[in-house]
């Protein structure tokens, strides 16, 4: 009687781990099995062939983007560097979504991936590898857990001696099983720390763990630029937190989300931009008191629960202050400070009519000459915006965002266009210096009517001063239209004017013009 192989019997589990010699009465194979025998061994030979082929093609691909290479390879390598340098996007050190600044990353290996010359070029240029943006993929951990350290441990390597970008976004909440990448991540920090000497510009998009990981081998003495976001599910759970690390930095712009600048130690002399989130109005007035270069404070909000009232014996006067962006709840704040040399001021309205006589008490007391204005989500009266922009004589740029559609934008139009410039800055004149102008309001709403904006501009006091804003093209008349397009064409108008529908709205009036008279 035959015994059937595993292979006979179908049973393809067992097959698939071992082979198993088919023994038949007669001592020789079933006939499946010697073929399905010589079947693997042809596919063995042509799996190893495969191998050699795609070898030989991507060599093949090398040679071929030498030959293809017009210029860089007649180039001396300094010119080669050079162009190379030119050619790779700048890290963007704005507050942007870490995942971007990945192609700062990749875009450096494909120069090497092009051929060898290039190859040899790029790792031989240090300016290249200055810049390293760190932000592991949710996906290919195990991948990025053996290769990650060794590849970045070369970057650092082939920048040589010269000032370093660090970008590292690492949040272990997002990661189904953090431990994983746990051993990769202390060598990366390991292989980070060993250059923060070189450090001149970092930002952290960490958790609290890895940030506490992170501070306490840093050698930060030549960091210029700091900024540092921490995810966490509630701010307050960040109020014990303590960053200390081995040197001292004392940078000249510091951006903190959900982290209070009480638990970061830092040398504060020489801070000349500071961007803070959730401070307390007494925290903002310490900010002041310990930055006396500041010139640039920006204010993302106050916490919730601030709802202390500051006492102050006497203001605090900041003489390098020269732009403030502070959010609805500043008007304690605002009460505190004199910033006499305050040039642009972003700040968020909404309806507090207390907030308006606080910035107008700021302006009056600080005597200052204020360049640029910028109001948001504002729903004061006419008044008060009145009574704020006769606060305002040496403004020269404008620029606010309605709510909704706001009659007032119409009347303070009358008011400029009905008063003429005063080079002198006469107080008598309503906003006399301004010459840029934009309005915007809600999404897809154009905050006023442009129907009358043409008998403004032929009144001649201000035809000289550029209004931005948004305008319905479908609710605007071909006889109103007609008028814009012909004070920008013939007359010297300085309109800017989009569409809310989309697009141009001057250029796009310019071709259905052009089709029509075709």
């Amino acid at each position: 009687m035959a015994v059937l192989c595993s292979r006979c019997r179908g049973d393809s589990d067992a097959a698939d781990e071992q082979e198993v010699t088919c023994v038949m009465l007669e001592g020789n194979g079933c006939s499946a099995c010697v073929e399905r025998a010589a079947i693997r061994d042809k596919i063995k030979r042509l799996e190893e062939e495969l191998i050699k082929l795609e070898a030989k093609y991507h060599a093949l691909g090398t040679t071929m983007n030498a030959i293809h290479d017009p210029f860089i390879h007649k180039f001396p390598p300094e010119i080669g560097s050079y162009i190379f340098h030119l050619g790779l996007p700048q890290l963007n050190l704005e507050p942007i979504f870490p995942e971007r600044d990945r192609t700062v990353f990749f875009r450096v290996l494909r120069l090497g991936a092009v051929c060898r010359k290039w190859r040899q070029l790029a790792w031989a240029t240090p300016n290249l590898w200055e810049i390293l943006s760190i932000v592991p993929p949710l996906e290919r951990m195990h991948n990025v857990a053996r290769s990650w350290p060794g590849l970045i441990n070369e970057w650092l390597g082939r920048s040589g001696e010269l000032p370093l970008t660090i970008s590292f976004a690492y949040n272990q909440n997002e990661f189904d099983d953090p431990e994983e990448f746990d051993g990769a991540l202390e060598r990366i920090i390991e292989v980070l720390t060993l250059h923060s000497s070189r450090w001149r510009n970092l930002r952290l998009y960490v958790d609290p763990r890895t940030l506490e990981r992170l501070s306490g081998s840093m050698h930060l003495s030549q960091l210029l630029r700091l900024h540092i976001l921490v995810y966490a599910a509630e701010p307050s759970s960040l109020s014990t937190q303590k960053i200390v690390m081995k040197s001292r930095p004392f940078p000249t712009f510091l951006r903190l989300e959900n982290l209070s600048p009480k638990s970061i130690d830092i040398g504060w002399n020489n801070i000349t931009t500071a961007s803070l989130s959730m401070l307390t109005t007494d925290e903002c007035a310490e900010v002041f008191r310990r930055a006396p270069a500041l010139e640039h404070f920006h204010l993302d909000e106050f916490p919730y629960s601030d709802g202390s009232i500051a006492h102050v014996n006497s203001f605090i006067i900041h003489p390098r202050i020269r732009s403030l962006n502070l959010p609805i709840e500043a008007r304690d704040f605002l009460n505190m400070i004199n910033v006499p040399f305050l040039e642009e001021w972003t700040q968020h309205v909404n309806g507090d009519t207390f907030l308006v006589t606080a910035m107008v008490s700021l302006l009056q007391r600080s005597s200052c000459c204020l360049k640029i204005l910028n109001l948001q989500d504002i729903t004061p009266s006419q008044n008060q915006l009145v009574t704020l922009f006769q606060a305002t004589p040496f403004l020269e740029r404008l620029e606010m965002h309605f709510r909704r559609h706001n009659v007032a934008v119409y009347d303070i139009l009358v008011r400029i266009f009905d008063s003429p410039p005063d080079q002198y800055s006469s107080h008598d004149s309503f906003l006399p210096r301004v010459q840029f102008l934009e309005f915007r309001g809600p999404w897809r709403v154009a905050p006023f009517s442009w129907d009358r904006i043409p008998d403004l501009y032929r009144l001649g006091h201000r035809c000289s001063l550029t209004l931005k804003s948004v305008i319905n093209a479908s609710e605007t008349s071909d006889e109103t239209a007609m008028e814009l397009l012909k004070l920008v064409d013939h007359e010297g108008a300085k309109f800017l004017i989009s569409d809310i529908g989309g697009g141009n709205f001057l250029g796009n009036l310019r071709k259905r013009i052009g089709r029509e008279g075709r």
